[in-house]
């Protein structure tokens, strides 16, 4: 027995060492295929990338800890299509696994860690660097067989993370590239499944300052979402390429906040409603020449509920403290027209347009505007005019697109000293189809717009302030503006020029009552839908021609100053016959004479008017007259028939008019010589009733000119004119 049991034990112990040999071989061979398997693994991906990426992708190590399941690639890198450029690249990329889950239908991912990771996007016009791997990835998921999975896997992914992570965008069109740096954060858990909502935090800081923060609830089940994006001290800087495109501009400041939550189904992306808040702090916007020319502290926008993809959008509230405007007018044009580029053509200008299923809805229930400042400059004259409007308040009630009528009220102070108060009433969808503009000035100084006055009128304003009411109306394009002013105490300096001879400072001289005010009633009414009319210049125009026609006719206001008939400062006419002055013409004298002392600027002037012509056919009668009392002792008028015999006997002739035979009966040197008699007695009555009123008048009283072509038909008067005395020395 003992023999045969050795053999048995010897057979079996022969078995025994070569099942152990066999298994340490297999554990040999496991452990060198789990050491070789991730270097095999990594050859692969780098020699076949494109088979499964579409590009090239390199690997510089990959491991793979089978009893953690933990996979960790080094040095990965995602080429561009020339295979030289990185598109995406990774220092590191670690994934812990919990495979025993696939068992109960999950996928668990205990930890995923990704250090450093690079981004290099690239739009040029409107291709992307990537639009090749969409169509590669399109192809190859069109071309696998679509399977029904009875089973739904839920996807579980704790402890995301990561490191550092840089974005690059490029726009060749502008040669901008936009850069987000250092983008870490940890994400503690999404889970995603058809029974769960599914979760996903994310938050970051931006290279330029800020941060970014963002957050995703997805329901698998209802295929709805929700959640929110929060910006927190953004630089706005990162705009500027963007803006360049369209206007010169070498720098912005500032930085931008806010807040936006969002829901929606991915059922149904019309479904998408937005709200939230925006602010932005310490805007400052500069031209080319490095001038600030818009400016904010603090801007709030507050948005209600708003469906984007509908164009339905609701503000709540527009918010700006301190805004600052600079608005300069230099050659004709505004700097903000000089500063849009050339090169922007019609086609890359943004036009709001209506969807013919969604009509755009525009809402803005309130905008205010506090304590704004406007800087103007003028520099289109030989002057600078700088003129500020500070203390620039706004408020405007609801107004939306589909409504008809906004009301809007401002306040604003005009060179710290005036104060502006106005309400307008618009059509927001057609403004120039209907406006209404009431506004009141008080406490304007007249001084502040002395370089104006200087460069076109030629006067510069000393002082004096002024009261303005305007009310406005445009209605079909047609303006209608009514304009009453009240100029107290102005005083004006010595004509020296002007771009136009406007008699302005006549003209206010003339319009002053008896307190040293202007009263005036401007009304301008004008065709706004003629392209080459513009209100500036309706304005100007009605002023000029308001202006001449004061100077010209000015009786009316000076009659309203001495409460006199504007008919007695006009003109003094006498008779032919007259040898004493008559109490019209007293009348006359004594209102000028009064005038005079009111207005001791103003220089009256005398002129003298007569057509001898005329005279001379009255002088004649009157000598006819007397030839016929001398021979008949009679009158003539009252023996007309006797007269006429008498004339036609004593000049031979038949069939004359009586004028004729008068003017052949008396001798020339007769006629001239009632004509000048007549006219020295006029003369002199004039001159010493003046002289005997007022012995130092400055009242001037001109001969007759034979050259003033308003002597032609006119009987003996003097014409009144009325002209500033400095303008004579």
């Amino acid at each position: 027995m003992k023999p045969v049991f050795v053999n048995a034990f010897r057979k079996f112990s022969k078995t025994i060492r070569i099942l152990i040999i066999g298994l340490l071989l297999l554990v040999f061979l496991l452990i060198a295929a789990m050491v070789t398997a991730p270097g095999i693994v990594k050859n692969y991906f780098n020699n076949h990338g494109k088979d499964f990426a579409g590009r090239t992708v390199h690997i510089d190590k990959l491991h793979y800890n089978f009893f953690t399941s933990t996979l960790k690639i080094f040095g990965f890198r995602y080429f561009e299509q020339n295979e030289k450029d990185v598109f995406v690249s990774l220092d590191t990329f670690m994934v812990n696994l919990k495979p025993l889950k696939l068992l109960s239908d999950e996928i668990y991912v205990q930890q995923l860690q990704i250090v450093n990771p690079m981004g290099n996007f690239i739009q040029n016009d409107s291709v992307f660097n990537f639009d090749d791997l969409i169509v590669f990835f399109t192809e190859t998921d069109s071309t696998e067989t679509e399977t029904e999975s009875s089973t739904s896997y839920k996807l579980n992914l704790n402890n995301l993370e990561m490191k550092n992570g840089s974005v690059f965008y490029t726009d060749k069109a502008i040669n901008h590239t936009f850069k987000i740096k250092e983008v870490s954060f940890v994400i503690p858990q999404i889970i995603w499944s058809r029974l769960d909502s599914s979760k996903a935090d994310i938050a970051f800081e931006l290279a330029d300052g800020g941060s970014f923060e963002g957050s995703l609830d997805y329901n698998m089940e209802t295929s709805e979402y929700d959640g929110f994006v929060q910006i927190e001290k953004m630089a706005v800087n990162t705009i500027l390429p963007y803006l360049q495109e369209y206007y010169k501009i070498s720098k912005v400041d500032g930085t931008a906040s806010g807040t936006a939550k969002f829901s929606g189904s991915v059922n149904n992306l019309y479904n998408l409603t937005i709200s939230g808040n925006f602010e932005i702090d310490s805007l400052g916007v500069f031209d080319d020449n490095n001038r600030k020319v818009l400016g904010l502290d603090v801007g709030k926008m507050v948005f209600n509920p708003s469906e984007i993809m509908k164009e339905k959008y609701l503000f709540d509230s527009v918010t700006l403290y301190n805004p600052y405007l600079y608005l300069a007018l230099e050659d004709s044009l505004f700097n903000f027209e000089k500063m849009m580029v050339e090169t922007v053509s019609q086609a890359d200008t943004m036009i709001l347009s209506e969807s013919e299923e969604y009509p755009m809805e525009v809402v803005l229930n309130s905008l205010i505007i506090d304590n704004g400042l406007i800087d103007f400059s003028d520099q289109t004259m030989r002057e600078t005019f700088n003129y500020e409007l500070s203390q620039v308040a706004v408020n405007m009630d609801t107004m939306a697109l589909v409504d008809n009528w906004v009301n809007i009220n401002a306040s604003m102070k005009l060179n710290k000293r005036g104060t502006l108060n106005a309400k307008l009433g618009v059509n927001p969808s057609d403004p120039m189809n209907r406006i209404e503009l009431d506004y009141v000035l008080t406490d304007f100084q007249l001084p502040d717009i002395n370089i104006y006055s200087k460069h076109y009128a030629g006067v510069p304003i000393l002082f004096g302030d002024m009261y303005y009411v305007n009310k406005t109306k445009i209605i079909n394009r047609q303006l209608e503006s009514n304009n009453q002013l009240i100029i107290r105490n102005v005083e004006m300096g010595r004509k020296t020029g002007g771009l136009y001879d406007v008699p302005i400072k006549l003209a206010l001289f003339i319009l002053k009552d008896i307190n040293g005010d202007i009263i005036l009633d401007i009304p301008v009414r004008g065709d706004l839908s003629d392209p080459k009319v513009r209100i500036g210049a309706i304005v100007w125009d009605t002023f000029k021609s308001f202006t001449f026609k004061i100077v010209a006719s000015p009786f009316k206001a000076l009659g309203s100053l001495l409460g006199a008939d504007p008919k007695d400062l006009e003109e003094i006419a006498f008779d032919y016959g007259d040898t004493t002055l008559t109490t019209k013409q007293n009348r006359s004298f004594d209102l000028l004479l009064d005038l005079e002392k009111k207005k001791p600027e103003l220089l009256t002037e005398l002129h003298y008017l007569n057509d001898k012509k005329l005279e001379k056919t009255d002088a004649a009668s009157e000598i006819a007259n007397q030839f016929f009392f001398q021979k008949y002792g009679k009158k003539a008028k009252a023996n007309n028939k006797e007269y006429l015999q008498f004339l036609k006997e004593e000049t031979g002739k038949d069939s004359l008019v009586m004028q004729d035979y008068e003017l052949l009966i008396a001798p020339a040197a007769m006629i001239d010589s009632v004509l000048q008699q007549r006219e020295k007695v006029r003369m002199d009555l004039t001159r010493n009733y003046f002289l005997a009123k007022n012995d130092s008048t400055n009242i001037r009283i001109f001969d007759y000119n034979p050259e003033e072509v308003l002597n032609i038909g006119s009987r003996p008067r003097f014409e009144v004119k009325y002209t500033l005395a400095e303008e004579e020395e």
